[in-house]
């Protein structure tokens, strides 16, 4: 029960964050610059943020253990996405979790771990 509920919520973030770098950006690329002066553009789809958000809770259940970790999940994802007249939306702590998952994407990329993630 536990995971279907985190689950829904994981697929509402995803969804909401899509919808936020969409109205942000215009598109659903991001362009990061490397170290070595190459750019690499990465494609954000609900599989990308989905992975993300499940590195987020693997990384939760490590630091807080099982039981403890589904609490802070399920916290955490409630207080993420809001609706309103417009549908669903991220609130500012689902902005910050989101934002710091990309970020840690960038620095990865940014280090030349990843080369190319969308072919043109």
């Amino acid at each position: 029960m536990k995971d279907e509920y985190i689950s829904a919520y994981r697929r509402r973030i995803t969804v909401a964050a899509l919808r936020r770098m969409k109205r942000k950006t215009g598109s659903n690329l991001l362009t990061v610059k490397r170290h070595d002066g190459e750019l690499t553009t990465i494609e954000i789809t609900e599989q990308f943020i989905s992975q993300l958000l499940l590195r987020f809770e693997g990384v939760t259940r490590g630091e807080f253990g099982r039981k403890d970790g589904e609490t802070a999940i399920r916290t955490a994802y409630q207080d993420a996405v809001g609706i309103n007249q417009h549908g669903e939306y991220l609130t500012e702590s689902g902005k910050l979790i989101i934002d710091e998952l990309l970020n840690e994407c960038i620095d990865y990329i940014k280090e030349g771990h990843i080369t190319r993630c969308v072919n043109h």
